[in-house]
């Protein structure tokens, strides 16, 4: 430890934004790096050393340099609570001529290393994709655009899940053996006052619940297990291999981890509604207490349940309505009106908050949510707080409660840390310390060893409860895809459009070529860049949607902002919903689906902030930002600046003109009156394929392809609703409901990022995808809101593509992109999962 406290010592004596430098020396048996002034640091894997050993035996053609950031590299020591804990993240950078290009990626591809785009590195050698030798090319235009370049636009959390990676079969090798036939689950019915008659696996899934509360649970779910030592009766875990002469109690909560459309949100809601009587018994009791905490104001019999925004409440108010009648007393904790007496709080059988609402007050040291100790508190997409360093991971592990409850159908996004932050929230003993998770499950998993598996097996049948749609009988739905051929008028224009583009890249790839020193290896960083491939791509994709309705692209004329809303809305719907970026308005990590509407907004002027669903919704409600026309944090003159509830300030300023004349006004800027689009034809011509009979959605990730869509369908005197960015979430929920009704417009426009956060669409049967995605996860979760649960009839999917375009080639591209994918689930830190065989850990 001793050695462990000097290196975080002069660690810290550095600006915690510092780029940390380390020497690479071989040592015997293991790669050593040490501080500048020859400080011994730590060791690499052993899976470095060969490979490291090989390249520095070159001489001082190729060097080697491991770097990190000043900060994490303390925060991550300081929480070590003994050497071998001590694992820490570095960068390792590699130097050399382009003469050794293919042979360093030979040696480093030999051990199944593989190189990325730096995070950073030696301004002097500027990194091109032309000097990585692991550079996966795909052809494209003029076979010479890369998929690479695509995804620097986008964040290190981004890439396309659409492979199974080695983390993935691991999973699911848990899952399955995890879950038999002899699980210890009965049939629990649910309780008289719930409404909906409960399917077989939510019958299980309440089972499971109750034991996890009660503490009454089966033999093959406990952790403790019962054994004689010495002729005497003791309880050892099964994980950790503690011993304990009396028995140890286990309740107190669980993971109820089905995939999405399975039902959560009932099984909790029976759950509720059966144990109403024994938590008021149990509130009661708290109350009688000689001892209390002393930030512990009330004891109440209530559950809160925490989602991610204001359309899940208004989602739960409606499940609790359809399932439990006025068996409930419910509150909605939320917005600048919301009821805070402690009173009301604890008097309520449910309430219903957002994890913005909890964060904004806990910040401001004025929750009331923190002034009771809960009968139960439930996670609603309880991944969000998988990043236990965050602070709304602390707002909600200081709640009290009885019992603790996380839903979500994916607890584990790219790390085996996510489900460890979990356990740690429920507070599951030795678990509640992440560290001890690291310790008996991350440690072995990383070095292969099987007992990290046995392990993880027994944790998720002790804490977790997981099944898939596989075990239900749904409509499922019919795939199809059109493929289609521009007219000669959009042939030219496509054509002129692509000369336009490659002329300026290939000029652009002279100016920047010939560097003689090579950057190779780094983590991918996301930059902005004024003109690259991904908006050339860009360009040529919107034009196969839009046909000759789109003015033919100019330089000159060329509108800056309608660029970047088109860029942001691809980004956006590239990441899909396991992503996540930081909202400028509550700074928390937000899911990427869920920052759509800051992203695609629109605000005036060149605006880089994001905002959550949520900040959105609260900040419209303030006097002079209702049409939303400036962003909230950007002062502007003539603005005034107001206070937000309890949080942010933002600004006001009256909208000159309303949404809908500046929409028409841009587009006579932005389209042509007259025009022609094949893929609009052929659209509109799907859809009025039994449109009495149907129900549709028609997915596009660009607002100004739904304004196309929408010209068109007026002109055919086809009624519709539209939901995007802009639409505020009391908005669509309305939207949502009104679609769902049987005499209501039988079209709904949508945008995909929206379309895959939070929503119920089994009111849709058919759905049409107008342009190929080059992360097609996305178009699976929006196809996946209509497929669940109350679906009654069989989904009809439909997607276009047009032959000889781009969209050809992105579509032919699946395959590798796939196998590109397996490489790119990033973790936290930076990292595939598939790839943690090659992370390059230091043991301090």
């Amino acid at each position: 430890m001793e050695h462990l406290v000097e290196s975080l010592k002069k660690l810290a004596a550095s600006r915690p934004d510092d780029v940390q430098k380390f020497k690479v020396i071989p040592n015997t048996a293991h790669i050593l790096l040490t501080l500048p002034d020859e400080t011994k640091f730590g060791f690499l894997r052993d899976n470095m050393t060969k490979p490291l050993e090989s390249l520095l035996r070159k001489g001082p053609a190729i060097q080697v340099e491991a770097v990190g950031i000043t900060e994490r590299l303390c925060k991550e020591i300081g929480r070590a609570t003994k050497p071998e804990d001590a694992l820490v993240h570095v960068d390792i950078n590699i130097y050399g001529p382009q003469s050794l290009r293919d042979e360093v990626g030979a040696v480093l591809s030999g051990h199944k290393l593989w190189l990325q785009r730096p995070d950073c590195y030696r301004s002097q050698y500027p990194y091109s994709n032309q000097s990585n030798p692991h550079m996966i090319i795909f052809p494209d235009v003029h076979g010479d655009l890369v998929e690479e370049e695509i995804q620097k636009e986008i964040s290190p959390a981004s890439k396309p899940r659409t492979a199974k990676t080695k983390l993935d079969k691991f999973m699911e090798e848990v899952h399955i053996s995890a879950e038999d036939k002899e699980n210890g689950l009965e049939n629990e019915t649910g309780d008289q006052r719930l409404k909906t008659p409960l399917l077989m696996h939510q019958q299980q899934a309440l089972s499971f619940m109750l034991q996890r509360e009660s503490g009454d649970i089966p033999e093959q779910r406990r952790l403790w297990e019962k054994t004689t030592k010495n002729g005497q009766e003791m309880f050892i875990h099964r994980i950790t291999k503690t011993s304990s002469p009396v028995k140890v109690e286990e309740m107190g909560g669980g993971v109820l981890s089905d995939e999405m459309g399975m039902g959560k949100s009932l099984c909790i809601l029976a759950l509720i509604v059966q144990t109403l009587d024994a938590s008021h018994a149990w509130a009661d009791q708290r109350k009688n207490d000689e001892h209390t905490s002393s930030k512990i104001r009330r004891h109440s019999h209530s559950s809160l349940i925490i989602v991610p925004s204001a359309l899940l409440i208004n989602h739960w108010l409606k499940e609790i309505r359809d399932h439990t009648g006025d068996a409930l007393k419910t509150l909605k904790y939320h917005g600048p009106g919301r009821e805070r007496e402690l009173g009301a709080l604890e008097q309520s059988d449910v309430v219903i908050t957002t994890y913005n609402t909890l964060a904004a007050e806990a910040t401001a040291k004025k929750s009331q949510l923190h002034k009771i100790n809960w009968y139960r508190v439930v996670l609603d997409e309880g991944h969000i707080i998988r990043r236990q360093a965050t602070t709304l991971y602390r707002h909600c592990a200081d709640l009290e409660a009885r019992s603790r409850w996380c839903l979500t159908g994916t607890p584990i996004q790219n790390r085996l840390e996510d489900i460890g932050a979990l356990f740690a929230f429920l507070r599951a003993e030795p678990f509640h310390s992440i560290a001890q998770f690291r310790r008996f499950i991350c440690a072995p998993y990383e070095e292969g060893k099987p007992i990290a598996k046995e392990r993880l097996i027994l944790l998720y049948r002790s804490l977790c409860l997981r099944r898939t749609k596989d075990i239900l009988t749904l409509p499922g739905c019919d795939e199809q895809t059109r493929t289609l051929e521009l007219t000669d008028d959009e042939k030219r224009q496509y054509a002129k459009t692509t000369n336009i583009l490659d002329r300026y890249m290939r000029t652009q790839e002279h100016r920047a070529g010939g560097a003689g020193y090579g950057h190779y290896h780094s983590l991918q960083s996301w930059k902005k860049t004024q003109f690259g491939l991904f908006q050339a791509h860009l360009q040529l994709r919107i034009l196969c949607n839009h046909g000759t309705f789109q003015k033919p692209f100019s330089w000159k004329k060329r509108d800056m902002k309608d660029e970047k809303t088109a860029e942001r809305e691809a980004f956006i719907s590239e990441l899909g919903a396991g992503s996540e970026l930081l909202c400028d308005g509550c700074k928390a990590f937000r899911p990427i689906i869920g920052l759509a509407a800051g992203a695609q907004h629109n605000f005036a002027g060149d605006c880089p902030h994001s905002f959550c669903l949520e900040c959105l919704e609260d900040f419209s409600g303030l006097p002079g930002l209702e049409n939303m026309r400036t962003c909230p944090l950007c002062l502007r003159n003539g603005n005034t600046v107001v206070r937000a509830d309890d949080a942010t300030d933002v600004v006001m300023q009256d909208a000159d003109r309303t949404e809908s004349t500046d929409r028409d006004m841009h587009q006579d800027a932005y389209f042509n009156h007259v025009g022609y689009s094949t893929k609009m034809e052929a659209l509109v011509e799907d859809v009025k394929k039994d449109i009495v009979e149907s129900k549709s959605i028609i997915f596009s990730c660009w607002t100004r392809t739904l304004d196309l869509i929408a010209k068109t369908l007026r002109k055919e005197q086809i009624e519709f609703d539209r939901i995007d960015g802009k639409c505020l979430l009391s908005e669509r929920q309305r939207i949502i409901d009104r679609f769902a009704a049987k005499d209501s417009a039988p079209v709904l426009l949508m945008t995909t990022g929206t379309g895959a956060f939070g929503l119920n669409l089994t009111a849709a049967n058919r759905i049409f995808i107008v342009e190929p995605q080059w992360n097609p996860s996305v178009e699976n979760q929006a196809i996946a809101r209509a497929i669940r649960l109350r679906q009654e009839k069989k989904v009809q999917v439909t997607r276009y593509f047009i032959k000889d375009t781009i969209e050809e080639q992105m579509m032919s591209q699946q395959v590798k992109k796939r196998q590109v994918a397996s490489f790119g689930v990033v973790r936290e830190d930076g990292l595939g999962a598939a790839q943690e065989h090659q992370e390059e850990d230091a043991h301090s």
